[in-house]
């Protein structure tokens, strides 16, 4: 018996004809039904898109709000941390109440509240560029927009300067291209900026828990998750674009497929 013949055995009467109907060419989709699910499964992602985004505004509209609650206990001196207390001498030596160093908290919650707040209205500032509630200012000519979406133009060099470094057997071989890739030819540029924003936000946690501080450093953690959230959401965002696109070029029906 041949092996054709046996697998004709092994297969149950009927099975998977249901299915396998589906595809055969009475079912195949034209030209105009494709472009007609295509614009379709578009318009659902601008809409789950567009929800994505709005709750991400309200993620970094929550955390200003809680980077604000402190600020009045502050200036009224009855905040539990109003003053950082520094010992400046020997480990050694057994030192009294005198010999401590007291700072205000303020200026310094401030100044590192102000850091953070800033790179978190960059990200919002680009998350609404890109949900449509804020429309970019157009270039004069001859200049040319850059495309890293709201970027300052004073972040454009940085952004533009990184590279992928070549992997270790590249690098080791030198029959192989070891030059560096630039990051956007691998990254949509506006996820590029969003992930620089996002490291932007790592010293000032990675600081305090290293310092052991470890209640102030979840505290100062906020914008890093925020961003995190905001940079994977973008990814997916990004890679479902891309597959609509590529479905989008392709044009065949099921039983060519």
């Amino acid at each position: 018996m041949s092996s054709s013949q046996q697998l004709d055995l092994k297969r149950q009467p009927g099975a998977h004809d249901e299915l396998l109907s589906q595809y055969d060419d009475t079912h195949a989709m034209d030209d105009a039904e494709q472009e007609q699910v295509i614009e379709q499964l578009r318009h659902d992602n601008h809409k789950a898109n567009y929800i994505y985004r709005v709750g991400i505004l309200v993620i970094y509209g929550l955390i200003f709000f809680l980077y604000a609650t402190p600020i009045p206990t502050y200036l009224m001196g009855n905040h539990p941390k109003s003053h950082m207390t520094l010992y400046f001498h020997a480990q050694g030596k057994i030192g009294t109440d005198e010999d401590l160093t007291y700072l205000p908290a303020f200026p310094i919650y401030l100044a590192v509240t102000s850091t953070l707040a800033f790179f978190m209205y960059l990200a919002a500032y680009e998350c609404a560029t890109r949900a449509g509630f804020v429309q970019l200012k157009p270039v004069a000519y001859p200049n040319q927009p850059h495309p890293y979406g709201s970027a300052p133009q004073w972040i454009v060099p940085v952004l533009r300067d990184l590279r992928l470094q070549p992997s270790s057997n590249v690098r080791a071989d030198p029959t192989k291209q070891s030059q560096k890739v630039e990051l956007i030819k691998v990254l949509p540029p506006q996820i590029v900026y969003l992930g620089f924003l996002w490291v932007c936000t790592w010293p000032v946690p990675l600081i305090t828990f290293g310092a052991g501080a470890f209640d102030d450093a979840a505290w100062w953690s906020f914008p890093f998750l925020a961003l995190s959230i905001h940079l994977l959401v973008e990814w997916w965002m990004y890679k479902a674009e891309r597959d609509t696109l590529g479905l989008n070029g392709l044009k065949y029906n099921y039983k060519g497929a």
